[in-house]
């Protein structure tokens, strides 16, 4: 059997998610962001992605005060829009229909920003339900400066942890069973049930790379959803073990292991499931054979 796991990631920034709403009498909504001047040199781009139903423009007010007016969606063009008084220059894009989503996509580059508060006007162009969702880039490619002012911590994880088929892990402290504050959080904007579990991942000790004088293994501690994720390919590896090759359950699956997994999960009676932080609870391997064995 083959069964995929994957790392809810930390490269997400829980403040480079935006989750926007306009309702029916709304025409637009304004998205606040915060442009550090470390992105004055190397610029950024911002991404805006709808619900197959919707589209969406934009329009921009620059941090000292230059309006751009709402740009017309011209397929399969890009739109530069240069700013006089902030030498900046932004260019949109319009896809209409992104191949791999179904969805709407619009690329915001923005080259030689100007530091303070950029707003991002977003206009309805076709409504049913307002819903859109905003992201910045991922921590390596962005400073901690550049944020958006209210941002929405969900939905920040990223492809291949939000596709449906592997099993998406986060991470938690297990010395007082918090979450990690740097592990992404769920769910996927078509709602689909991201993370489904929560391992340790918070100063794990474990092997490093080499070896000292002697032959012996150096120890160190690391942290991250990745630490995590190997937890549960531990996991997964041992119930494979356990039903293909030991021949207790020769049809086992990845959709069975998961279903294995999230069963035997352990979970806080404090707090309600799925969870966007747990998934399905926290793994439990031993609580996992002792269903199946029931």
């Amino acid at each position: 059997g083959i069964a995929t796991v994957i790392a809810a990631g930390n490269e997400t920034g829980l403040a480079h998610h935006y989750a926007g709403r306009l309702s029916a009498d709304t025409s637009y909504e304004d998205v606040e962001l915060r442009v550090g001047k470390k992105e004055a040199e190397r610029g950024f781009i911002l991404e805006l992605w709808s619900s197959a139903t919707e589209l969406y423009t934009v329009g921009f007010v620059s941090p000292g005060g230059e309006r751009i007016n709402r740009i017309p969606i011209l397929a399969n063009n890009e739109t530069r829009i240069p700013f006089l008084l902030e030498n900046t220059t932004v260019t949109v894009n319009y896809e209409l229909i992104e191949a791999g989503s179904g969805s709407q996509l619009v690329s915001i580059r923005f080259e030689k920003p100007s530091a303070g508060i950029w707003t991002i006007r977003v206009y309805n162009t076709q409504f049913l339900t307002g819903d859109y969702h905003m992201w910045l880039p991922v921590q390596s490619f962005i400073s901690d400066e550049t944020v958006f002012l209210k941002p929405d911590p969900s939905n920040t994880i990223t492809v291949p942890g939000n596709s449906r088929l592997p099993i998406t892990v986060g991470a938690y402290d297990h010395r007082n069973n918090s979450i990690y504050i740097h592990s992404s959080r769920g769910f996927t904007p078509s709602g689909i049930v991201k993370p489904e579990l929560a391992a340790p991942g918070v100063n794990v000790m474990g092997p490093s790379v080499g070896r000292r004088a002697g032959g012996s293994v150096p120890m160190t501690t690391r942290s991250g959803t990745s630490v995590a994720a190997a937890h549960v390919a531990g996991a997964v590896a041992s119930l494979f073990g356990w039903g293909i090759v030991e021949s207790n359950q020769i049809t086992m699956s990845q959709a069975s292991v998961k279903s294995y997994l999230i069963r035997g999960a352990r979970r806080n009676p404090a707090l309600r499931y799925p969870n966007e932080e747990w998934g399905y609870g926290a793994l439990d391997l031993y609580e996992t054979f002792r269903r199946i064995r029931e």
